[in-house]
């Protein structure tokens, strides 16, 4: 979000600015995964393709628990409103309240922060 708010001259006029948001976070989730693994490849002495995993990196089961669980998260933020699917963006971009206010160009800080707990509290409802 920091990129596009430091480039908001050269986006304001864009007809979809959310797609814009949308697929920035898709590269900086992707770029975090990518940081993430700790894995280089190495041969034996037959010329096998060998592992070596890095000592912080979860084990296999803790991988596929998280992606299921995201996955479940994803699912449940795409069957919210337009509103809640944005203001939960913004979140989890680490946006300030004012920030968020300023994007979305809602004119009350205390509508981002109901909006935001609703989102939360509904989107908690959808996982559980």
């Amino acid at each position: 979000m920091e990129y596009l708010i430091s480039n908001k001259d050269k986006y304001m006029d864009h007809p979809n600015i959310k797609a814009i948001a949308v697929l920035k976070m898709k590269g900086l989730f992707i770029d975090e995964i990518r940081k993430n693994q700790k894995m280089t490849s190495m041969t034996d002495d037959e010329g096998n393709d060998l592992q070596v995993v890095d000592d912080k990196q979860n084990d296999i089961s803790e991988r596929i628990g998280l992606k299921d669980e995201t996955k479940k998260v994803l699912s449940a933020i795409k069957s919210m409103g337009e509103k809640c699917q944005e203001i939960l963006m913004l979140a989890s971009e680490g946006m300030s309240m004012q920030e968020m206010q300023e994007v979305t160009g809602v004119k009350s800080l205390g509508t981002v922060l109901s909006r935001l707990s609703n989102c939360r509290k509904e989107l908690k409802g959808l996982v559980a």
